[in-house]
């Protein structure tokens, strides 16, 4: 059994080199590239974590334990930004994001790091982690801690891909196929641990032995993955997607400040989002310019989505009409159309996201604050 598993580690080791290699070759690295050369980084610092476990390699063994014990409540949270880099684009995003690390950082400091010198020093400097230890279940709560941020991750992947639609006329399906079955298997390997631990508890086993059933199923997570990424035509992440951005640096500044001003000029005058089937593509031509150098006034100088931007701006117009007496005869599903929304639901949604409030509410309160009860 010990050899297989080794052959698995080693194989799991081996195509995780192979994704960072083809990761760094990529010569104009995005956010979403940059995000996956991190998580492969730590999931093959895990792998060498169970190596060095497997062959007692003590030293080795307590270097990896440092990236590799809260690996989870890590991933989880840079798989949500993931998601979010490539669907809502804009800069800073990973530093505006940095919050949805303070799980790891609070267990880095309060068990991962008192346990490395515990063991290093041969004796409970640190007793709290003995404590600890015995009165949480920290495979429990990790994996918990997980989930939850995985979960957020489909939702966002399943709301954002209709969105994207509206900036992308090329796109297709198959598209977001990788992205879809990246997060399933993410899923399926914590919610295989989380039953693992629960079997650990109730049946009294081993967990640290458990631990290598679901290496063996990252590992075949791996194959599929890494095969499937690379029949995509990039690595990993779909032309569309990868190209997308486009640095202002690209373009003369003078040149994107002018089209920032003439975008601005257009949607409060114009108002090109009462239309509800417009596009990246369809707003540029109106604008005679690119959907290159739009999308790089949208997301790089408003650091904002087109999106977003787009449903902004219809709101705050959905707003003044909910309170006006010209529209009296309309209900707030009819409004929700003149203003751009093509479902109810979605405009439901983004009005209550963006004013914490329903349409409803917003129009029986005349656009006031809804009284508290």
């Amino acid at each position: 059994m010990k050899l297989i598993i080794d052959f698995i580690i080693i194989t799991g080791l081996t195509l995780n080199t192979l994704v960072l290699l083809g990761l760094l070759k990529i010569k104009a690295k995005q956010a979403p590239h940059k995000i996956l050369i991190v998580m492969w980084t730590f999931i093959f610092i895990s792998l060498i974590h169970f190596y060095a476990k497997l062959h007692d390699m003590d030293l080795l063994y307590i270097i990896s334990f440092i990236f590799a014990n809260g690996v989870r409540i890590f991933l989880a949270p840079l798989i949500f930004i993931y998601i979010k880099s490539i669907f809502q684009p804009y800069k800073s995003l990973v530093k505006k994001n940095l919050i949805h690390f303070t799980p790891f950082l609070i267990y880095l400091i309060i068990y991962i790091l008192p346990s490395v010198v515990n063991h290093l020093a041969e004796k409970e400097v640190f007793e709290h982690v003995k404590l600890i230890d015995k009165t949480i279940n920290q495979g429990l709560v990790l994996d918990l801690i997980s989930l939850v941020y995985l979960m957020l991750s489909i939702r966002l992947f399943f709301t954002s891909k209709d969105n994207l639609k509206h900036q992308y006329s090329n796109l297709r399906a198959r598209d977001f196929l990788w992205i879809r079955n990246f997060l399933f298997c993410f899923i399926i390997i914590i919610i295989l641990d989380l039953i693992l631990v629960f079997l650990a508890m109730w049946f009294n086993l081993n967990p640290a032995e458990l631990g290598y059933i679901t290496v063996v199923v990252l590992v075949a997570s791996m194959i599929y993955l890494g095969y499937y990424g690379l029949t995509q035509s990039t690595i990993f992440l779909p032309d569309f997607l990868t190209n997308k951005n486009t640095s202002t640096r690209e373009v003369n500044t003078s040149e994107l400040r002018a089209l920032h001003e003439k975008l601005e000029h257009s949607l409060n005058t114009d108002k090109p989002y009462l239309q509800s089937g417009l596009t990246l593509s369809v707003l540029a031509d109106r604008l005679g310019t690119s959907d290159r150098k739009l999308s790089a006034v949208i997301n790089d100088m408003m650091e904002i989505s087109f999106y977003d931007l787009i449903n902004k701006y219809r709101i705050e117009e959905a707003k003044k009409r909910l309170v006006s007496s010209d529209y009296d005869k309309y209900s707030i599903t009819g409004i929700a159309e003149t203003c751009g929304f093509n479902s109810k639901s979605s405009f439901y949604r983004i009005f209550k996201k963006e004013t914490g409030i329903t349409p409803t509410q917003f129009k029986n309160n005349k656009g006031g604050n809804v009284p508290i009860t």
